[in-house]
């Protein structure tokens, strides 16, 4: 009989191994993580392996086979791994996806990013939106939800 992995509340160190089960909370200024999870996690240097976690911020994060929610920190490394969002300095991804992605420079190779917004991007990327097109999207929308609330405040006047 195996026993399921417990989640520990919070850990806190200079370097945190993790290999398997959960945590609430890591602080460290090395945290590697192996086939576990945290729900937020707040480093110098983040090494994510086959793992999960809801929210890191790190100088340097490397995610290799992973997931995440959201990723903040200088240096941002991708690889196989899935990322709701990210805000880095220099984001490298390989074989990757990710909804959002905002940095100074990009290298990206066979990857798919939903709107990139970014200084310098080197490879080429799949993009819903790049920043041009997330511009036009802003404007589109501003100006539908504007006729929305003109023709709405019209009619409301005519009724009373």
């Amino acid at each position: 009989m195996t026993e399921e992995p417990q989640e520990t509340p919070e850990v806190g160190a200079d370097v945190i191994h993790l290999e398997g089960g959960t945590v609430e909370r890591v602080e460290a200024d090395i945290v590697r993580i192996h086939q576990g999870g945290a729900n937020r996690i707040a480093a110098g240097e983040v090494e994510l392996r086959q793992g999960a976690a809801a929210t890191i911020e790190a100088e340097t994060v490397s995610a290799d086979q992973s997931a995440a929610v959201v990723v903040r920190g200088e240096h941002v490394a991708l690889d196989r791994a899935y990322i709701g969002g990210t805000v880095a300095q220099d984001l490298i991804m390989t074989d990757s996806a990710c909804g959002v992605a905002v940095t100074q420079t990009a290298d990206i190779e066979n990857s798919r990013v939903g709107i990139l917004l970014a200084r310098e991007v080197r490879g080429e990327v799949e993009t819903l939106l790049d920043a041009r097109g997330a511009i036009l999207a802003g404007v589109v929308a501003g100006a539908v939800l504007g006729l929305v609330l003109t023709v709405g405040g019209m009619l409301t006047r005519r009724r009373a």
